[in-house]
């Protein structure tokens, strides 16, 4: 079974470099990757240019967060695939693995479920979306996704939307009434505690 792949933007990218850097210089341990490393290192400058023009206009938020997670998926299969392949290429001695930033020995400790979400805050909103951003719990298991919640006044609470990310468009929500949102991180282990809650009206 394959060690956890990295769950936060920038691990990836940090592994990325790693097995771009591993396949270009141990090319003699992995001749043939399915996505050779020339290719892994535009995949990788396409996702960095993509997450930066998220970062610089998040007025048009929507369609670069669609970019920037398509990048980022994209990257993540080739990822995927290239290990995979690197495991089998040196089967009998998964040491060389260590020369891609990777290993196949899992630790057994048992996952905890999240810690509470912190500092979730609006960071823009507009007439029918707003972007909600939070920090990752301090403590407990890493978290798998976010669950992002919302409720009206007087109303239980409801699922509104899940994201790897920390920041989260809401499009689509109701204009004149007062929303409640608040954030939950999720891993196989279970539900982290909510975050504080934040309030706006459209």
């Amino acid at each position: 079974s394959m060690p956890r792949f990295p769950r936060t933007e920038a691990d990836i990218a940090a592994l990325a470099v790693l097995v771009t850097d591993g396949l270009e210089q141990a090319a003699q341990d992995f001749p043939a990757p399915p996505v050779p490393a020339e290719e892994l290192k535009v995949k990788l400058g396409t996702f960095h240019t993509a997450s930066a023009a998220a970062v610089a206009a998040e007025t048009t938020a929507r369609e670069q967060h669609a970019a920037k997670d398509e990048a980022l998926e994209d990257l993540v299969d080739s990822l995927k695939a290239n290990l995979k392949y690197a495991e089998f290429a040196v089967r009998e001695e998964p040491e060389k693995l260590s020369r891609l930033g990777w290993s196949t020995r899992r630790d057994g400790t048992p996952l905890p479920p999240p810690g509470e979400t912190r500092d979730i805050t609006v960071v823009s909103e507009g007439d029918t979306w707003a972007i909600l951003r939070w920090k990752p719990p301090a403590d407990g298991g890493a978290p798998s996704f976010y669950r992002i919640q919302r409720r009206q006044e007087g109303a239980p609470w409801e699922d509104a939307g899940t994201t790897t990310a920390t920041e989260q468009l809401m499009s689509n929500q109701p204009r004149g009434v007062q929303l409640h949102y608040r954030v939950l991180a999720v891993n196989k282990a279970g539900d982290g505690a909510p975050s504080a809650t934040v309030t706006l009206v459209l």
